[in-house]
């Protein structure tokens, strides 16, 4: 199950960077150097056991996998420098590069790859990412125990530069897929002979466009490694993740380094103290999207949130704006999801769907009401998990609800394993919900509400939109697959199966010279190809 999914829906989503003071800071942008200040380092940096925040932003500046996303969260090639797909669609070759190197100077093999790959999936590695391989045939019997033979799963390096992958059925998505830091590779002879390999900058091993040259409890230095196939591209020559110890009375440590001119960038998963900024500073804060929506869901074998017009009056009632959480949202797939050339959300107008109308919700609620033979709504409880957040949401849609339609309602706050087990057992009436992406494509939001989707306990299916999402799983043409996973996100909306209500955004402090540096959609920060203006 996606476990980070459940902790990016609370509400402490901010991440940081910094390091270096006064006129030392002018010499390290001169010399590109980057900063990164968190609160804490990742006890490790094997990309097996590497979890969002500091660990994948490091992971990522160290490890290159076959596919890496350029900035518009496309796939590009990567360690593969090119592939074929087989006639069915089932079959991806990917040719490494012949020049690519591990910074031990050994050459960059597929066999790597198959090792770090199997090495994941083995069930004794108990790795909570392996799911991300189930769309390779034999992983996830591999994985459960019900295939013993490893060599029977389709990942197979077929000499030094090739390497086969043979997927269950037609994935549009894989290159996507591929790019989620489960699938970068480890040198397999070093991991073979070093259970803790990494631990510790003395035994790490890497291949992307930094090496790792030192690494303690306050500090990670990473360096431009200079055999990387694209190093030309690499302007940082050195990028600081570092746990500062600096401290002003009363004021955040990370804020505190960047107010001291000792940190480039603050912002993901560490709490700003927005209290402790000036007005200039105030002008370095930005708000940056990444892949995730906050949602209310509807039990559709409930009456009386069976009549799609009670449940779209409820939708229409809201004013999203006055929650003060994330950017509005009006649709299902986040912002900062890739479409066909830019962003999905950018492409497909979520505000098409429908928009805050309070005479319309008034009028649908009346409809609906007559045709359940009711004179007005039976009061009922929003379900919610523990947190002030969560709370706070809840208090305002209820007001609103009150304030526009008349509708009393109650919140009832659970732990979020008795949230979760209400909603899988269809306990609710309405709970809260989020979803976030596991890989940057529309199709990790849309196929939770498949009919076959294990995650979909709405109690709504739909072979409309199940067509739509089969159809979009046998096209490779990204113009068509796009516009078919959007007629599916129409359909869902329309029927109102849940309540949009925001996406999420991360809030970054950063210096405004700094270009190209920017969240990706697990936010982890990603700045391979960042430089200073």
């Amino acid at each position: 199950m996606k476990k980070w999914l459940y902790v990016c829906l609370c509400f402490s989503l901010l991440m940081s960077l910094g390091v270096s003071k006064g006129p030392v800071a002018s010499a390290a942008k001169a010399q590109q150097v980057f900063r990164i200040g968190v609160e804490h380092l990742p006890e490790s940096l094997d990309p097996a056991a590497a979890e969002v925040g500091s660990s994948y932003t490091i992971v990522k500046g160290l490890f290159e996998g076959l596919v890496r996303l350029n900035n518009a969260g496309q796939a590009v090639p990567g360690m593969a420098e090119k592939w074929t797909l087989s006639d069915d669609g089932r079959t991806y070759t990917f040719t490494l590069r012949s020049g690519a190197k591990w910074s031990n100077q050994q050459p960059v093999k597929a066999s790597d790859f198959e090792y770090a790959w199997k090495r994941v999936l083995a069930p004794s590695a108990n790795t909570l990412y392996a799911y991300s391989f189930f769309v390779i045939a034999g992983a996830e019997d591999y994985n459960n125990g019900n295939l013993k033979d490893p060599a029977k799963i389709g990942i197979k390096a077929i000499n030094q530069n090739t390497l086969q992958v043979k997927l269950k059925q037609k994935t549009p998505e894989f290159l996507q897929i591929l790019a989620h830091p489960i699938y970068l590779p480890v040198h397999a002879d070093t991991v073979k002979g070093n259970k803790n390999w990494g631990n510790t900058d003395k035994t790490m091993v890497t291949n992307g466009p930094f090496k790792l040259k030192s690494w303690d409890d306050d500090e990670a230095v990473l360096v431009k490694n200079p055999d990387y196939y694209l190093a030309k591209e690499i302007s940082f020559s050195e990028v600081r993740v570092v746990v500062p110890r600096i401290s002003l009375d009363g004021i955040n440590t990370v804020t505190s380094a960047y107010l001291m001119n000792n940190v480039d960038w603050v912002g993901g998963e560490e709490n700003i103290d927005y209290e402790g900024l000036d007005d200039k500073t105030f002008g370095d804060l930005i708000h940056l999207p990444y892949g995730s929506t906050y949602f209310y869901q509807f039990n559709l074998n409930k009456a009386p949130f069976k009549n799609v017009k009670i449940r779209k009056a409820l939708a229409m009632a809201i004013d999203r704006k006055a929650l003060s959480y994330g950017t509005p949202a009006y649709g299902f797939v986040a912002r900062g999801i890739r479409g066909t050339k830019t962003d999905f959300r950018s492409e497909i107008s979520d505000t098409a769907y429908f928009k805050e109308d309070l005479k319309q919700a008034g009028q649908l609620l009346k409809e609906g009401l007559k045709e359940e033979g009711l004179k007005a709504l039976p009061s009922f409880s929003i379900i919610i998990n523990e947190g002030d957040g969560h709370k706070t949401i809840a208090q305002a849609v209820i007001g609103d609800w009150k304030k526009n339609l008349g509708i009393n309602a109650s919140i009832e706050v659970k732990s979020f394993g008795e949230l979760i087990d209400k909603r899988h057992k269809g306990s609710y009436s309405i709970a809260r919900a989020g979803w976030g992406a596991d890989f940057n494509d529309p199709a990790t939001f849309l196929e939770y509400f498949t009919s076959w989707s294990g995650t979909n306990d709405s109690g709504w299916s739909s072979p409309q939109y199940d067509n739509y999402i089969k159809q979009a799983q046998q096209t490779f043409d990204t113009r068509k697959r796009m516009q078919l996973l959007a007629n599916a996100e129409k359909v869902l909306i329309e029927q109102m199966v849940i309540i949009p209500l925001y996406y999420y955004v991360v809030d970054v402090l950063r210096k405004p010279d700094i270009r190209n540096v920017y969240i990706d959609n697990d936010r982890s920060v990603i700045f391979s190809r960042g430089y200073f203006q």
